[in-house]
């Protein structure tokens, strides 16, 4: 969910799984090509993979921000767009929804963090094939073990400082909804 841009909140269940899906899909489907030579293999991690994890994480996304269906599309734009810069939303029915999705973005970002040591097996196993295909492999092989292991850098080194920010975004957006649910609130009668 914390990779999620708000454009793919725009539509519905089955949009989300087809944007998702195709986004993941076609970046390994490509590597696979890549890696492989064949265009049928690439189409077909392309189809699997792509359809696996679009359905896995619109699901995701769902359980993490249950308050999302009872939003139009647009007003689910704003409210993300909103939290993930860390502004304010003029909207004060949108104040609710907003705090939710800032919740549903720890919640998640949390979620993730006890599977972080896995990153430094995963990079170790990465850099030893890269250099394997760099004297064994294909020029394919090669470049899609470089792209492979240049991602996983940037999870290892950029994403932390990302998520980071993202979540005090999230906050300042948070406490500002609060603030202004508490001014729209009518003073009590003593």
């Amino acid at each position: 969910m914390v990779t999620i841009p708000a454009a793919v909140w725009r539509g519905g269940f089955v949009r989300r799984v087809l944007m998702i899906g195709g986004a993941v899909g076609l970046c390994v489907g490509a590597l696979a090509w890549l890696d492989s030579g064949f265009l049928l293999v690439g189409a077909m991690v392309f189809g699997i993979v792509g359809m696996f994890h679009g359905i896995w994480l619109a699901r995701r996304m769902a359980r993490y921000w249950p308050g999302a269906k009872t939003l139009s599309g647009e007003e689910r734009v704003r409210v993300v767009r909103a939290v993930r810069r860390g502004e304010h939303v003029a909207d004060p029915l949108l104040s609710q929804p907003v705090i939710e999705y800032s919740r549903g973005l720890h919640d998640a970002a949390e979620t993730g963090r006890p599977w972080r040591w896995v990153l430094a097996f995963v990079l170790a196993v990465a850099a030893a094939t890269a250099i394997w295909d760099a004297v064994y492999g294909s020029w394919g092989n090669a470049v899609a073990s470089g792209i492979y292991l240049v991602a996983l850098l940037a999870e290892l080194f950029w994403w932390p400082k990302w998520l980071e920010r993202l979540l005090l975004n999230a906050d300042r957006a948070a406490e500002m909804a609060r603030r202004s649910e508490l001014a729209d609130q009518p003073p009590e009668v003593e």
